[in-house]
């Protein structure tokens, strides 16, 4: 589900680990309901303004207008995931976490930068949490950014601000909120855990092309195709098929897939070429 406040002619997808907690309040207190989340901020305010999953593998035409998002360099956003939702809070704790699937996996509850890198598709299979944050952005703003009228990247929060200041005529403050306690950079990584979180940022690099330069951090190192990526969040990996994680489709999917080729053969009429 998209956020909107009502008087202003602005719809808002949040990208988890993209400063979606900031932004959700500042939208709150121009409706003057920032009220509500005096006594926890940083979580309530998802509460009130939800992140909801869309089509990876289909653009976002909603009927919304005035579209905005933030996006993030992926592999600081996946380390980020693992700071907040390891480091800070330790989800795998939590009775939502599937205890026996981490035992079968023999994966510790409170995993090193790199060991959870290393097994980032069992640790996502385990947690709801863990999904939710390293997943694609595409799984939120869907397969397409040209339908946005405006595409931030996280290091300009301050052009948000401004940029809702214009659209509601009122001065905005952007709070900085579920800001990691304990911050993990690309250089805490072994070179085998850092490879492994480019091939799994690989398609989030190629969707931010425009934003964001893999080369920063070394490039995206060759491999194989079928390896699991930030796509593959919502696969099962103890249900592999020919040893590979197999992608879920939606139901989206597979009406646009019928709709595309029909299961009817159309064969030309008695006596009459192909073109008529």
């Amino acid at each position: 589900m998209a956020v909107q406040i009502e008087g202003l002619a602005v719809t808002y997808y949040p990208i988890p680990k993209s400063g979606t907690s900031s932004v959700k309040y500042a939208l709150m207190a121009l409706g003057d309901k920032h009220a509500a989340l005096a006594a926890d901020p940083d979580n309530e305010v998802h509460s009130h303004l939800a992140t909801s999953w869309v089509d990876p593998f289909a653009p976002v035409y909603d009927g919304m207008g005035g579209k905005f998002t933030i996006v993030r360099d992926p592999l600081e956003r996946l380390l980020s995931a693992y700071s907040s939702r390891i480091l800070d809070t330790n989800v795998l704790t939590r009775p939502s976490a599937k205890a026996e699937m981490l035992a079968s996996f023999g994966l510790p509850l409170d995993p090193d930068p790199d060991t959870f890198i290393l097994n980032v598709e069992k640790y996502s299979a385990c947690s709801w949490e863990i999904r939710f944050h390293v997943a694609s952005p595409r799984h939120f703003v869907g397969s397409s950014l040209f339908l946005f009228e405006h595409v931030f990247r996280f290091e300009e929060m301050d052009k948000v601000a401004a940029f809702l200041s214009s659209v509601s005529g009122k001065t905005v403050g952007m709070p900085r909120l579920q800001a990691s306690r304990q911050k993990v950079s690309p250089s805490d990584l072994s070179p085998a855990a850092l490879s492994k979180a480019m091939r799994f940022c690989r398609y989030d690099y190629g969707f931010l092309v425009d934003y964001y330069d893999p080369a920063r951090w070394g490039g995206i190192p060759d491999g194989d195709p079928a390896e699991t990526s930030t796509l593959h969040v919502n696969g099962d990996p103890t249900a592999l098929r020919d040893g590979r994680l197999v992608y879920p489709r939606t139901l989206r999917n597979f009406i646009d897939f019928l709709a595309q080729r029909p299961l009817k053969r159309k064969v030309s009429a008695p006596g009459r070429c192909g073109n008529g």
